[in-house]
């Protein structure tokens, strides 16, 4: 029933429940009490003044949850069962997203080691809760005898039921326990998996020097050797018998920079390579966790994993999701392809080679020069805009406008953060009080998770008529200074990765659900990344970058100009990237689909599918699926971003673009949408926020409409979207003739950049 899930990255947590308010009444906040200035311990938790406390918050836990499944045997009220299990989880909860948030970004060894246990022993208790026949039971009757008097509340059961189920309870003891088997062997390999990229992220080191662009030097760590050769040494002191030169850790962030504005191709391609061969380890992990995966499904009853993932989703089948991404495929490939052409005839002609091919590190250290070219922009100048302070004062812009709120920094009582630069901000609403917390962690350290993530701490849940637990959420980012500025200053790829973060941040802390199983981001897995990916178009509106985006050193507000110029650098290649997306996802649905011939060669399954819905070339030797994260967090699920990047378009195109800030707006946002968590129905939520034609109804599943997507990358014209409107007739057919049209209509175009 315990199940664990991850939204928008490691947003870890404990699987789903039930119905908000209508109305936003006031609530007593159960949370730290922020004019409390006395010691407490991490996150407010008074056990954790020290690593040691994280046993005791265990034992805490176990003996808390012990006593609430006595008060279940005794077959209380159907509420009271449902509100009692709601109360194991929010406690179990607790300590498990404490422990994860402490592992990933605490920097003392002490606490990390701690919350591994506590993780461990907490996972060696859900077996227990998992396999307890009297919740389970207890669970039956209350969903069963129609005594549930809320929407919500029945909601709930019916999900613990089923979530009860999807954990084997329902099973001879035999296979129950080899489900648990699979289920502990899943997370451990899950971990193994994501611990090898730390270890092995793969590194190339550059003499000299001057190989290495001036503008990611500061990420790279500088080496020095004989200049006869001979040796090789870390950072040491230089003299005239050495050669300085760079060491590129090959981890994603470090990579992407280098392949962007490195001039040196061989230093482009000999990181390329090594960033896609490592780690090697994960080779194996990998097999078993498919292997593990597709066993657990068959004990299930399902075909394969991404059935079993996939059958309570919006989609409810890998059919649905795999005809989904084809059709998307098929209508971005003929922009897909020109956009590939475009980009080998500039290589050509930069380096004055008609023969020469567009190789895959190749891609984007020439398009940030097409995109340089095309709108004049300057990377130095673009960040200038963004200081991070400024960036902040955007999402205080956004809370004022849209909800009527403040988002405002907080003090924090001694020991309750992990790092000096921890900040921790209150969301409140001068009527309704205080909304709930979040810490920023917002820069780069050794030993820190390596990405960009939301943190559950604390999920909302109705405590009683005139209390409410408010939510708690950490936001962590790894944003760096560059070489000659204190100031941190973003790229805008960076601004948008702040507000999408934040869309997930603002889905937990603006919810308000009964239970705290459905608080927040605690929703179907192909609805959860939508209003994060609906949040990104406010940075890049000028309407609303103009109120916060100010030079950091004159004061000047973003130039309408330069703000056009991001944007249509940004779509200049939409179409390359939206197929890379879904490569990707039909990666993720063939890996976990059903079963792979033995022995399997996942690298050559890579190779098929990039050959068939990518241009880029597949090179031997590399072996992306080896440090993809999202085959552990998104398993068979990786589509759900294309399913948000459609919601997102249409509900932008229908309900904001008219007026982004206004309150009318954020009021829609919040009680339509935000405030339900994964209380409801998400096509029932999303059909309400902006009306029928969002979602499509085929063969039993849900699919995302994809024409203000499609629309908004101008991969349709008026004509065309009229014609996937039409009420009568076969969409799909529909669809298929524009997919023809749309070959036909460009073959000129490809005639003319070939």
């Amino acid at each position: 029933m315990w199940k664990f899930m991850r939204s928008g990255d490691p947003n870890i947590h404990i699987k789903h429940l039930l119905k908000p308010f209508v109305s936003h009444r006031h609530f007593r906040s159960r949370a730290v009490d922020r004019q409390n200035s006395s010691p407490t311990g991490l996150y407010g938790f008074d056990h954790l003044k020290s690593p040691k406390g994280f046993q005791r918050f265990v034992d805490d836990a176990i003996e808390r949850s012990g006593e609430l499944v006595d008060y279940i045997s005794g077959m209380p009220s159907s509420a009271e069962i449902i509100r009692a299990m709601d109360e194991i989880s929010d406690t179990v909860c607790s300590v498990v997203d404490s422990a994860e948030l402490c592992r990933q970004t605490h920097p003392a060894r002490g606490f990390v080691e701690e919350a591994n246990k506590a993780s461990l022993r907490m996972n060696e208790y859900l077996h227990f809760l998992n396999t307890n026949h009297t919740l389970y039971n207890a669970v039956k009757k209350a969903e069963q005898d129609g005594h549930l008097l809320t929407e919500e509340a029945c909601r709930a059961a019916l999900h613990l039921r089923i979530d009860f189920e999807k954990g084997g309870i329902h099973l001879p003891s035999g296979k129950l326990d080899r489900v648990n088997q699979l289920n502990l062997k899943a997370l451990q390999l899950c971990r193994v998996y994501s611990e090898n990229i730390i270890i092995d992220p793969g590194h190339v080191d550059i003499f000299p020097a001057s190989r290495i662009p001036r503008q990611v030097q500061h990420l790279l760590k500088p080496i020095y050797c004989m200049t006869s050769g001979v040796s090789k040494e870390p950072l040491g002191s230089w003299n005239n018998e050495q050669e300085k030169g760079f060491r590129i850790i090959t981890e994603p962030r470090t990579l992407s920079s280098v392949l962007q504005w490195t001039a040196d191709e061989q230093v482009r391609k000999m990181a390329y390579l090594k960033g896609n061969s490592v780690p090697h380890a994960n080779h194996e992990v990998l097999d078993k966790l498919i292997d593990s995966r597709h066993e657990l499904a068959q004990i299930m009853g399902c075909k394969s994993y991404a059935e079993f993932v996939t059958q309570l989703n919006m989609a409810s089948s890998p059919e649905m999701v795999v005809s989904f991404l084809l059709e998307m495929s098929d209508m971005v490939k003929p922009r897909a392809d020109e956009e590939f052409k475009a980009i080998r005839n500039f290589k050509r002609d930069v380096c004055g080679q008609r023969t020469v091919d567009l190789e895959p590190w190749d891609e984007a250290y020439y398009t940030a020069m097409m995109k340089s070219s095309a709108y004049n922009l300057d990377s130095s100048v673009v960040a200038s805009y963004f200081s991070l302070p400024q960036c902040i004062e955007g999402l205080k812009l956004l809370v004022k406008s849209l909800f009527g709120a403040n988002f405002d920094s907080v003090p924090m009582m001694p020991g309750e953060s992990w790092h000096p630069d921890v900040l921790k901000m209150c969301l409140h609403h001068p009527e309704e009080g205080d909304l709930g917390y979040l810490y920023l962690d917002l820069y780069s350290r050794k030993g820190k998770y390596p990405g960009c993530a939301t943190f559950a701490i604390k999920g909302g849940r109705k405590m009683s008529d005139t209390e409410y637990q408010l939510p708690v959420m950490a936001l962590v980012f790894n944003f760096s200074r560059s070489h000659d500025s204190s100031i941190v200053r973003l790229n805008h790829g960076e601004l948008e990765t702040l507000f999408h973060e934040f869309g997930h941040a603002l889905h937990a802390l603006l919810s308000r659900t009964d239970y705290q199983h459905f608080s927040g981001t605690r929703v179907a897995l192909d609805f959860a990344e939508t209003p994060s990916n609906l949040f990104e178009y406010y940075a890049r509106d000028y309407r609303v970058l103009s109120k916060f985006a100010r030079h950091y050193s004159t004061g000047e507000v973003i130039p309408e100009k330069l703000v056009k110029s991001l944007n249509g650098a940004r779509d200049m290649f939409a179409a390359t990237e939206l197929q890379r997306q879904i490569f990707y996802a039909l990666v993720d649905q063939t890996l976990f689909g059903e079963q792979l011939p033995v022995p399997r060669d996942t690298s050559s399954i890579v190779a098929h599918l990039k050959r068939q819905h990518s241009n880029e070339k597949h090179v031997e030797g590399s072996h992306m699926q080896i440090r993809f994260s999202h085959f552990l967090t998104y398993g068979a699920g990786y589509y759900s971003y294309l399913y948000a990047k459609c919601f997102a378009a249409t509900i932008w195109k229908k309900l904001c673009e008219e007026d982004p800030l206004s309150l009318t707006t954020g009021t829609m946002l919040r009680t339509k949408l935000l405030q339900h968590g994964g209380a409801k129905e998400p096509a029932d939520l999303l059909t309400d926020l902006v009306g029928d034609g969002i979602v499509r109804y085929q063969n039993g599943g849900i699919v995302p409409d994809i024409t203000s997507c499609l629309e908004e990358m101008k991969l349709l014209d008026k004509r065309k979207r009229q014609l996937i409107f039409q009420v009568t007739g076969d969409k799909n057919y529909q669809i298929e003739v524009l997919n023809k049209q749309e070959r036909m209509q460009s073959t000129a175009v490809k005639e003319h950049v070939t």
